[in-house]
C-alpha cells in the first residue's frame, strides 16, 4: 500500500517544476536594513558588508559590519566607533590586510574622510591616508588598487583638489591626488565600475560614452598612467538606451565579462551581459540569456567556469520568453541558464516597490554570499537584503537549520509525519523535496496543527518538508531510515 501510495503522489506533481532554494540556513547575520552594496569575503573567511543601513543589530554600527564566517557579527571590528556617516558602495582588501573602501560619507567614526577612506584590518581609522576636506565635488562609487598602494577611484565627481578629474582620479599612498594621472577631458558620464588588470591598465564600465573625446560606449581600456588604450575598441561599443556597464568581471582566461543595462554591442544585439576579448570584439561563445532591457548589476566567475548573475530582471525577462529566477541566476561557460542551480522564483520583492541583486561573493567552499536589496527568498522572508547560498544540491540541507515551529518526523514503521504550527490556515500547501530540490509531493493542508502523513519515500536520508501559504514559505529537514 505504501509503494501504491507514493507512485500516486508522483504520478500526480509530476508536471510542477518548484524547487527549494539552497539556503543557508546555518548563516546568522542579521538584516541590513534598506540595502547591502557590497559583500567582501577575507582570506581568513570572515565577510565584510557595506551598504546603506543602520544600527546594525542594535549595536549602533552602520554602513559597514564585518561578519564571522557562521554570519554572526565580529564585534572585534571597529570597536567601540559606529563607522561611515554615509553609504559604503565598493571595498577593496589590500595585500597587507587593511581595507579600502569608497561611497557618499564624509566622516568615519566622526573625523573627516571624504567618499574614500583606508582602513586598519581592525576596522579603525588609518590615518595616513586622507583625502582633504571638499577636495571631491562628488560620491566615489568604484575602486581598486594599482600596484601596492595607488588608488584608481571613480564615480559622479568631475573636481579633484582644484584639478578637472571628470569621473576618474589616481590618489597616491597617502591620499593626494595624483596629479601625474593623465585623463584629459575624461569620461562624459559616471564610472560605475572599475578593474585593474595585471599589468597595470584599468577598464572602466559606467553611463560615459566617451573618454577623451574619443567615443567608448560604456566601457574603457586605460593605459597604467590615464590615457586611452587603444589596443580595446570600443566605438560603439556597448549601447543602449539610457545604458551603462554596472560591473566588470575578468575570468581566469583573461576573457572579460561586463554586465549592465545595454542591447547592442558595435551594432549586434547583445543583452544586458556580455563576454568580450581584451581587444574590445564579442566572444562568439557566450551569448546572453536575458532579455534586452533586462539589468545586471553583479557578476561572479566560480573556479569552475560558471558566473552568477544577479540585477534587476524578473522572471519574464529571459531571451525566447523562457522563464527564470528573479534577479539572480547561475550560467555555464557559454551563458546558458545552469538548471542545477534551483533557488525558486529567486529574489523576491517581499512587500518592497523594488527588488535587486547588487554583490555576489563566492566563498572559498562554493558558497555564494548575495548582497542587495530583497525582502524573500523564493517565498521565505527570514534572509533580506543578504543571503548565503550553497553552490550545489548535495549540500543543500545544512547541519543546523534554524529552529522552526514545524515538526516532521519518521516513525519505527517508516512512516512520515507532519505537524504543522496550529496557526496554520486551511489551504496551506506542504511539499515534499529530496536533496536536489525535485518535487516529491504536494498537497493542501485543511489548517490548524492536525496530524498529516506524507508518502515515504522509495530510499531512507534526508528530505526537506516546507510550507507555503500567503506567498511565505517555512522548511525543516527529515531523516527517513
Amino acid at each position: 500500500m505504501r509503494s501504491l501510495l507514493f507512485a500516486t503522489a508522483l504520478l500526480a506533481t509530476a508536471p510542477l517544476a518548484a524547487q527549494l532554494p539552497f539556503i543557508d540556513y546555518g548563516f546568522l547575520a542579521d538584516d541590513p536594513s534598506v540595502q547591502v552594496y557590497k559583500v567582501l569575503v577575507q582570506p581568513d573567511g570572515k565577510i565584510l558588508v557595506g551598504g546603506f543601513f543602520l544600527d546594525y543589530a542594535g549595536t549602533g554600527r552602520q554602513h559597514l559590519v564585518r561578519l564571522n564566517s557562521d554570519g554572526s557579527l565580529d564585534t572585534s571590528f571597529n570597536p567601540g566607533g559606529t563607522g561611515p556617516d554615509n553609504g559604503v558602495v565598493d571595498m577593496v582588501l589590500m595585500p597587507d590586510g587593511r581595507i579600502l573602501i569608497c561611497g557618499s560619507f564624509l566622516n568615519y567614526n566622526s573625523a573627516t574622510s571624504y567618499f574614500i577612506a583606508r582602513l586598519h584590518a581592525d576596522g579603525t581609522l588609518d590615518t595616513t591616508f586622507s583625502v582633504a576636506p571638499n577636495s571631491i565635488n562628488g560620491a566615489v562609487w568604484a575602486i581598486d588598487l594599482q600596484g601596492e598602494h595607488d588608488v584608481i577611484a571613480g564615480g559622479e565627481f568631475f573636481v579633484c583638489s582644484g584639478h578637472s578629474m571628470p569621473h576618474i582620479a589616481r590618489f597616491t599612498n597617502t591620499g593626494a591626488l595624483d596629479t601625474t594621472f593623465q585623463v584629459g577631458t575624461g569620461f562624459s558620464h559616471n564610472v560605475r565600475d572599475i578593474l585593474v588588470l595585471a599589468d597595470h591598465r584599468i577598464v572602466v564600465g559606467g553611463q560615459f560614452e566617451q573618454y577623451d573625446g574619443a567615443v567608448s560606449g560604456h566601457i574603457a581600456l586605460l593605459q597604467a598612467n590615464g590615457p586611452l588604450d587603444p589596443s580595446m575598441d570600443c566605438d560603439p561599443g556597448l549601447v543602449g538606451s539610457f545604458g551603462e556597464v554596472h560591473t566588470l568581471a575578468l575570468q581566469p582566461d583573461g576573457m572579460l565579462l561586463a554586465g549592465g543595462y545595454f542591447q547592442y554591442h558595435d551594432g549586434q544585439p547583445r543583452s544586458a551581459i556580455e563576454r568580450l576579448h581584451m581587444d574590445g570584439s564579442h566572444d562568439p561563445a557566450f551569448s546572453s540569456p536575458l532579455y534586452a532591457y533586462s539589468k545586471v548589476h553583479a557578476i561572479a566567475v566560480q573556479p569552475d567556469g560558471k558566473i552568477v548573475v544577479g540585477g534587476e530582471f524578473t522572471s519574464g525577462e529571459y531571451a525566447n520568453m523562457q522563464g527564470g529566477p528573479e534577479r539572480l541566476v547561475r550560467l555555464n561557460a557559454d551563458g546558458t541558464r545552469d538548471l542545477t542551480f534551483a533557488i525558486g522564483t529567486g529574489l523576491g520583492l517581499g512587500g518592497q516597490p523594488t527588488a535587486y541583486a547588487e554583490s555576489i561573493a563566492v566563498q572559498a567552499d562554493g558558497r555564494i554570499l548575495v548582497g542587495g536589496h530583497f525582502g524573500t527568498v523564493d517565498s521565505e522572508t527570514q534572509y533580506q537584503q543578504l543571503v548565503r547560498l550553497y553552490g550545489t544540491g548535495a549540500n543543500a540541507v545544512p547541519e543546523a537549520p534554524t529552529p522552526t515551529p514545524l515538526q516532521a518526523w519518521s516513525d519505527a514503521d517508516g512512516a512520515l509525519w507532519l505537524r504543522p504550527p496550529a496557526t496554520t490556515p486551511a489551504g496551506t500547501r506542504v511539499e515534499l523535496h529530496d536533496l536536489t530540490g525535485r518535487l516529491l509531493y504536494s498537497a493542501e493542508l485543511p489548517g490548524g496543527d492536525r496530524l498529516h502523513r506524507l508518502p515515504v519515500p522509495a530510499t531512507s536520508g534526508l528530505y526537506l518538508v516546507r510550507l507555503l501559504a500567503d506567498g511565505q514559505g517555512t522548511t525543516t529537514r527529515v531523516a527517513v531510515e
